[in-house]
Formats: C-alpha cells, sequence, structure tokens
C-alpha cells in the first residue's frame, strides 16, 4: 500500500478511537488518539503494561508542542531544533503537565513526556489526525524492544486493531530517544 494510503487507513483507525501498530522516528510503536482515554487504556493491556508507567506523546511542531505545554525555555527549544536539523537521535523531553492533559495515564508526577517526531510517516499522520498521538514501543512490559517489524511478538499483533502496512522491512536505527527532563530550568539526561 502506499504511504498516503496507508496515511489515510491508519487516520482513520485513529479517529474510530482504535489503536495503530506503526513505524516511529525510533522503533515501531503502538498508538492511539492521545485523547482517547478508552483507546490508551487498551494499549496498556496488550503491553501488560502496569498503568502507573507514562506513556509519550508524539508532536509534529513546535505549535503543538506549545498547545500541550506553554512556553518552554528557550535552551531547550535550541535544543530540540538543533537535534532535528542535525538528524541526531530523537530526543523526548519531560515537561510540566500544565494543562492537565490526561495526567493519570501520563504520570503521577504530572508530567508529560513529549517528542517532536521527524518521521516523515508521523509528521503526516499527527498533522492530518490534528492532535498528538500516544508513542510506546510494540513489546509486551518487561520483555526486548523489537528492532524490526518482524521481531514484534504474535501476542502483539493479534491485540492490534491495526498494523501498517509501510516500512515493515526496515530495522530502527535507534532503539529509543534520549529522554530529558527540564528542572528548573536545568536539564537533566534521564536516557541517553
Amino acid at each position: 500500500m502506499s504511504f498516503y494510503k496507508e496515511i489515510e487507513k491508519s487516520l482513520d483507525i485513529l479517529k474510530k478511537g482504535k489503536n495503530l501498530l506503526y513505524p516511529t522516528d525510533t522503533v515501531w510503536g503502538i498508538g492511539c488518539d492521545a485523547f482517547n482515554i478508552k483507546a490508551i487504556k487498551k494499549i496498556y493491556k496488550i503491553k501488560n503494561r502496569n498503568f502507573s508507567k507514562s506513556m509519550i506523546l508524539l508532536v509534529e511542531s513546535m505549535d503543538r508542542l506549545y498547545e500541550l505545554v506553554g512556553k518552554i525555555p528557550s535552551f531547550i527549544k535550541e535544543i530540540i531544533i538543533d537535534n532535528i536539523q542535525k538528524n541526531n537521535k530523537p530526543i523526548t523531553v519531560i515537561y510540566k503537565n500544565r494543562k492537565r492533559i490526561s495526567s493519570h495515564f501520563f504520570s503521577k508526577k504530572e508530567t508529560l513526556a513529549i517528542r517532536l517526531t521527524k518521521d516523515p510517516f508521523c509528521t503526516c499522520l499527527i498533522q492530518k489526525l490534528d492532535r498528538p498521538i500516544i508513542s510506546t514501543s510494540a513489546n509486551l512490559s518487561g520483555h526486548s524492544t523489537p528492532k524490526s517489524f518482524l521481531e514484534i511478538s504474535p501476542s502483539i499483533l493479534r491485540k492490534i486493531d491495526y498494523a501498517v502496512n509501510f516500512r515493515r522491512e526496515e530495522k530502527a536505527i535507534y532503539n529509543s530517544s534520549t529522554i530529558i527532563k527540564i528542572i528548573l530550568n536545568k536539564v537533566e539526561i534521564l536516557r541517553t
């Protein structure tokens, strides 16, 4: 199936409140509309993941990031933009959840983990959905993260609503994103 047909099919799945197995700028992810609590709960069940463990949001633009967290420190903006321009390893930033977005499902510490994706598929999908999407690796909780579609557990494949038929033959360049947290206008690196 072509890129745009997969975008349209995936968009339809997300709008119906279902979950999606899709390629990201790191590994294959399981995702849904970030504002659909029922779909988020289903992802936790698919992964057999404890509800106390948070998931991240993917956004496609700085404007969407600002909608979610408000103003961000200029040095963080510079880190994100520099990372995108240099095509470095993706960065997930943990922000204070000022707008209380489904905070029960993201973190008990009132924070949101958000990655500005550079992946063309994710970027296009989020633009068309006009909402951020959840992203969590396509593995059972506690198991190793698959580096390609072919390594995804049959248990995951049986439970998801739709698996994108695009880039299935590729291996992930990055197994995860770098995670940084803003604490009193200082950066703490949580994962490299």
